[in-house]
């Protein structure tokens, strides 16, 4: 709820579509060009920490819902996100994927490299790519998902440690993509990991980004961090005018 209305209040101009699982609505009042859609999960593994993993490759699903005829490009950002400028800019240029790797990684590391070759993990030098905040043109939005999925049916577990199957078919894809498609990478400055090794992680930096993302975050911490940080970027002023409403 708070990544979606953070996208309105910061300007956002293009439609969108949010998914969950909850038998409520996010908005008892309907937004404009924002759809809902309930996604459930049948079969799911019953303990949390299979289901963290089932449910993260879940993501595949979601390319049936949108039709991608009539838009230029599609994003996707995880829910545990808030959105503090328009993303607009991100979207801009004549690029096929965009992506965001996470500063001081190498793709070799469990959480990007599960499908790397041997010769890979040998020679590659690049930093693992995040797969929770990312864009693609909108005409190959269909075959980038279809080719995630192919990549993550490679695992032969569920999850293994340390492992992200998930995250690591993401980069698979990425780097088999990189070979004959135009793939961008976005500024570092443009998107914060606070709890991530190497993430922006300063208050006046991450606050300055256009899209701060919680991962490897605890959910408690996920929440509070993210109303935190929702709350000055939108519900801030000099006055704290908020605060005193609540104090009356």
């Amino acid at each position: 709820k708070m990544l979606v209305s953070s996208l309105l209040r910061s300007g956002f101009t293009g439609d969108i579509v949010v998914f969950h699982n909850s038998p409520h609505p996010l908005f008892m009042v309907p937004r404009a060009c924002v759809r809902e859609v309930t996604i459930r999960p049948a079969n799911a593994p019953g303990d949390d920490h299979s289901y963290l993993y089932y449910a993260q490759s879940f993501k595949h699903s979601v390319a049936r819902h949108i039709d991608p005829d009539g838009y230029d490009k599609i994003a996707f950002i995880d829910c545990d996100a808030v959105v503090l400028r328009p993303v607009d800019d991100l979207l801009r240029g004549k690029w096929d994927l965009a992506v965001f790797q996470e500063a001081g990684t190498r793709i070799q590391a469990g959480y990007f490299g599960c499908f790397l070759t041997p010769q890979e993990c040998e020679t590659l030098t690049i930093e693992g790519m995040n797969s929770g905040t990312w864009a693609v043109r909108a005409s190959l939005w269909r075959e980038f998902l279809r080719h995630w999925r192919a990549a993550e049916k490679l695992a032969s577990c569920v999850h293994e440690g340390d492992r992200l199957f998930e995250q690591s078919a993401f980069n698979r894809v990425v780097l088999d993509w990189s070979r004959q498609k135009k793939v961008v990478s976005w500024p570092q400055h443009k998107i914060s990991l606070p709890f991530c090794p190497g993430g922006i992680a300063l208050f006046r930096d991450y606050m300055a980004c256009t899209i701060v993302h919680a991962a490897g975050a605890g959910l408690p911490m996920k929440m509070q961090f993210l109303f935190s940080t929702y709350a000055a970027a939108y519900l801030h002023d000099s006055n704290l005018t908020l605060l005193n409403i609540m104090e009356m």
